[in-house]
């Protein structure tokens, strides 16, 4: 047992040194980096079967629900919806625990992936696609910006959402959804403080089962240099309150964003972590 923990505190050290994408040469994500010269790109299709099951450190999140003053610009970006905090914002978001130990990652962005029916998310679970699928990016804080931090292995982490329909409207998602009327056009905006939007994550990002593995941006540039962590307990949502997603317009002559999904990628033997 002593050994054990022993070994697993060193692989913990090698993988939180920062490391370029030049120099990956390590082996068993995400305790250390595993190169093995195939693309790791995403989403992927999550086969719970090949998933090893760990208990890792809690995920914990700073400033989500707690600080007053982190306030946002949600934005029709023409091809999601987006969310920033504005610049003037004194307090960041960040996380920190799970498999990324006692690294700390900021709050960059948060967007939303959803379909033409009931089938938008990006990732799926043994090939089940669920509604829609919520993301929120953040960068590794000691990598400076998030530009930078995509030139690292370990530079970014995204943690998703599942949405999944209910026969009834999720009460906690009334504001968000309603605020969608101001972003029917691209490039429309809003102002709104984070925490009163968007307390509707809260009770699924405290659940602490996930999967988590390493794989890419899910647009362009598609950059390898993401720690995925993609939890099971879907959020609900009602056919009407996705449909609200669906009134929103592209920048592409105004067609409506009724799908806006990144096609499955290979998952080539990666490394899939069952967190609890």
């Amino acid at each position: 047992m002593v050994f054990t923990l022993a070994l697993w505190f060193m692989f913990f050290a090698i993988s939180a040194s920062p490391m370029s994408l030049r120099d990956r040469n390590l082996d068993d994500w995400p305790y250390v980096f595993k190169d093995n010269g195939l693309p790791k790109q995403s989403p992927v299709d999550i086969c719970t079967k090949y998933a090893q099951r760990r208990y890792l450190p809690f995920l914990r999140y700073f400033g989500y629900w707690s600080f007053e003053k982190a306030v946002v610009n949600i934005t029709n970006t023409g091809h999601t919806v987006n969310v920033k905090l504005v610049n003037n914002s004194e307090d960041i978001p960040f996380i920190t625990g799970g498999p990324l130990f006692d690294s700390k990652y900021e709050f960059e962005q948060m967007h939303f992936h959803w379909g033409k029916h009931d089938f938008g998310s990006e990732h799926k679970v043994n090939g089940h696609q669920y509604a829609m699928e919520v993301h929120i990016v953040h960068y590794k804080k000691e990598y400076g910006t998030f530009e930078n931090a995509q030139n690292y292995y370990d530079g970014l982490c995204v943690v998703g959402f599942f949405g999944e329909i209910s026969t009834k409207n999720n009460r906690e998602m009334e504001n968000f959804i309603t605020d969608l009327r101001h972003l029917i056009q691209p490039n429309s905006n809003i102002i709104r403080n984070f925490k009163e939007e968007f307390s509707w994550i809260k009770k699924t990002a405290l659940k602490q089962h996930y999967y988590t593995y390493p794989g890419s941006l899910t647009t362009s540039p598609f950059t390898e240099c993401v720690i995925w962590i993609v939890f099971t307990k879907p959020i609900k949502i009602s056919r009407k309150q996705l449909m609200e997603f669906r009134k929103l317009h592209s920048s592409h002559k105004g067609v409506l964003i009724n799908e806006n999904d990144r096609e499955l990628q290979s998952f080539n033997n990666r490394t899939i972590l069952y967190g609890y």
